[in-house]
């Protein structure tokens, strides 16, 4: 039997990446001790947990409104209420179990199915849905590597020109993004489907929300991290987005690893390494263990029902 490339290039390269994690890990502790990450993560100032928590609950509102723009797309009338209940429980799990199309997939089906929505409706949500996370993921890391790119080379070694071109070219894709919603109004055709681009007003709207949300997710790690005068905001969005980008190709649930390991290479000179270990272990904690918990929870609950059959049933879709 014949090995397909394309087939294996995939598992290969979030492989790579996986391993790739694990030694930058392994190198970044190799010092560490854990009587002094337990130290650091017993004397965390509580404060800093607590605007941690409010932060996550304002980008778990916003990826609520992520859904409701993909449920207003398809002209479907459900109040936002549901919309946003199904986008938390659904983000909940697909953010710390990873493959987002399949276990976000599923819970959507699950819930979203409950009103009738048939899976062509509930992909086009999620189609909306993944526009608006990687149109912020690219606003934002371009805005950072244009505005505080020079911070960016300290660690990278990138010359400046690689930085600013980096940047230009995530901000050239918002920028295509947005005129095709202003200027274009025939349908795209992909294989067998028809697809009616958004309007400006969606568009706009995407873009928006989507770089507020980023904010609120890159603020989250940012608050638990203690003040230090190399890494600014930006650049620490820069450095964020990045993490995300590549933990989100690997395919490793949540990125666990990846993620940590990008984070740990660009802070390890400038912040103690166990205060950065104690801190992306309380942003996991914070940002998705806690949303998990309460997500799972909402969604066995509905499933035993649903089995009990005390949820409605299904309505054919209009």
């Amino acid at each position: 039997m014949k090995l397909n490339f394309r087939t294996l290039a995939g598992p290969l390269t979030s492989l790579a990446l996986f391993v790739g994690a694990v030694i930058l890990l392994t190198q970044a502790l190799r010092g560490m001790r854990f009587v002094d990450l337990w130290h650091a993560i017993d004397h965390f100032p509580l404060h800093w947990i607590a605007l941690a928590i409010v932060l996550t609950a304002g980008s778990y509102l916003t990826l609520g409104i992520y859904d409701f723009i993909g449920v207003r797309y398809i002209k479907r009338p459900i109040p936002y209420r549901r919309v946003a209940l199904v986008a938390f429980v659904a983000y909940s799990i697909s953010h710390s179990l990873g493959f987002a199309a399949v276990t976000g997939g599923t819970v959507r089906y699950r819930m979203y199915s409950r009103w009738g929505l048939s899976a062509v409706e509930i992909a086009e949500i999620m189609g909306m849905s993944g526009i608006c996370l990687f149109t912020g993921m690219f606003e934002i890391g371009g805005l950072s590597l244009l505005l505080d790119g020079h911070r960016m080379q300290d660690w990278s070694g990138l010359p400046s020109i690689a930085t600013n071109a980096l940047g230009v070219l995530f901000l050239g894709i918002v920028a295509c993004y947005g005129v095709l919603g202003y200027s274009r109004r025939k349908p795209i055709r992909l294989w067998r489907y028809t697809l009616e681009f958004p309007g400006p007003r969606f568009v706009a709207l995407q873009i928006a929300l989507s770089g507020c949300d980023w904010l609120l997710v890159g603020g989250v790690l940012y608050v638990l991290m203690p003040p230090n005068d190399v890494f600014t905001f930006p650049t620490f969005l820069g450095v964020f987005v990045l993490a995300y980008l590549l933990g989100t190709l690997s395919n490793v649930p949540g990125g666990l690893g990846v993620f940590e390991g990008i984070i740990l290479l660009a802070l390890q000179h400038t912040v103690p390494q166990e205060t950065i270990v104690s801190s992306l272990l309380i942003y996991r904690g914070v940002y998705d263990l806690l949303p998990l918990t309460i997500g799972g929870t909402i969604f066995v609950i509905a499933e035993l029902r649903r089995s009990r059959g005390e949820m409605p049933r299904p309505q054919p879709s209009a």
